[in-house]
């Protein structure tokens, strides 16, 4: 009977190990071919590795059984020691999480460089979480000092109900949707209303709009904020540079704070499906953002004292190529060193600015990040060799051709090394 009953429970956690497996596996929305999401997906086996526990056990219990007495009593145990322990030490490293402060930090980087009553507006659930859990639980920026709102959620119906927690805002709608749908017609809001009803606000957004918005793209425009954005009326007038490089680099100053670039997670312990991961993948994105924004700017603006913002954002650029290698082969990002190159060689300026350290890692001792001109070196020269190594990597990339303005590139490059009489490949 006994047996009966363990073939009868056996058979049972088999049948719905297979189960899961397989019915759980097929209803999976998750696509498993990104790394991040396959991570998540894996957290959801503890359930049937339970399981094959038991079914370790039970195996082991039929083993003892058909042992010799004095083996089951003086070697199973040392086995069954042994095999906890083994991995134990394999994996206590990397699952030791008792220094792991990295949301802490990446919470307190977005939250610290906010100015009074700000409204914050998240798209994503690692970032609104680990907001929350400082505002709600350690009581760092709180309402009304910084209010914050997960745009996902605003986007129920329900959501009309919650709005009685946020009494300073104004929803001109019951929630959030876009234009001219059902939705829409019977009370809904879109975003550029909800931004439109808010005026008095300080607004700054982190991850994507849940709708598309032509009136908000119409109205306003997004500056790199630290690890956000921030939102302001869309104007004709191009801002000064240098008001937004000094702006921007305080509050990359107090991100550098609490995220250190020398403590950002290491893909050995936290590989790309981790969230720990996706800390320093925004790191590098908002870094780069800031750079090509910075760029961008001052090149469409007065050319008088552009070269501080020209020049920090073609070391920044640098700086996020020696955190993410991968960078090394974008083709945006060769592009973008040799224009910031090239208008280096171009400036009217008669020295070169200094670019301020904030990462650590573009110090004079350390010039593997940063190769800046030396005191005895001509500035212009070295920004020559930089402009002519970046877009002649440019140009021979298979994928630059996708990039709009390849041709451009490709004549100002050949015309130039023409004019000089210089070889592509001569350094």
């Amino acid at each position: 009977t006994m047996d009966c009953s363990g073939n009868a429970t056996a058979r049972v956690i088999i049948a719905c190990l297979t189960f899961y497996f397989l019915v759980f596996h097929s209803l999976s929305n998750l696509p498993l071919s990104n790394p991040l999401l396959y991570g998540v997906h894996q957290r959801f086996w503890v359930h049937p590795n339970i399981l094959c526990f038991i079914l370790v056990g039970v195996g082991f219990n039929a083993a003892a059984r058909s042992l010799p007495r004095t083996i089951v009593v003086r070697i199973m145990p040392i086995i069954m020691v042994a095999i906890p322990l083994m991995t134990y030490t394999r994996n206590y490293e990397v699952s030791d999480q008792s220094e792991n402060q990295v949301f802490r930090g990446y919470a307190a980087s977005i939250l610290d460089t906010l100015p009074p009553k700000s409204l914050l507006l998240i798209n994503y659930d690692m970032t609104f979480t680990s907001v929350r859990y400082l505002q709600e639980c350690e009581g760092l920026r709180n309402k009304p000092d910084v209010t914050t709102i997960n745009l996902s959620m605003m986007t129920f119906p329900w959501f009309e109900e919650k709005q009685q927690l946020y009494k300073d805002l104004k929803f001109p709608g019951s929630h959030y949707t876009k234009a001219n749908t059902v939705a829409w017609l019977k009370g809904g809001f879109t975003f550029a209303e909800f931004i439109d009803a808010n005026p008095d606000y300080n607004i700054y957004i982190a991850g994507r709009l849940s709708h598309d918005d032509p009136e908000y793209i119409e109205h306003y425009e997004e500056h790199p904020h630290g690890l956000v954005r921030h939102i302001t009326r869309r104007s004709n007038s191009i801002g000064a540079a240098e008001a937004y490089r000094n702006s921007s680099l305080n509050a990359w100053k107090i991100v550098t704070k609490h995220l250190p670039p020398q403590k950002l997670p290491s893909e050995t312990k936290y590989p790309e499906s981790t969230w720990e991961w996706t800390v320093k993948k925004e790191f590098v994105d908002h870094l780069v953002s800031r750079s090509t924004y910075l760029l961008d700017i001052a090149l469409r603006g007065p050319q008088t004292q552009a070269l501080p913002s020209i020049a920090e954002a073609a070391a920044w650029l640098e700086v996020a190529i020696s955190l993410d290698e991968k960078l090394g082969n974008s083709p945006s990002m060769k592009k973008n060193l040799g224009l910031a190159y090239m208008n280096i060689v171009r400036s009217n300026e008669s020295h070169f600015p200094i670019v301020e350290d904030i990462f650590g890692s573009i110090s004079n001792d350390t010039k593997t990040f940063w190769l800046g001109p030396n005191d005895s070196e001509d500035w212009k020269a070295w920004a020559t060799r930089q402009w002519r190594r970046n877009w002649g990597e440019f140009l021979v990339m298979s994928s630059a051709r996708e990039e709009a303005d390849y041709h451009s590139v490709k004549q100002i490059y050949e015309s130039v090394m023409k004019s000089s009489q210089t070889r592509p490949n001569q350094k």
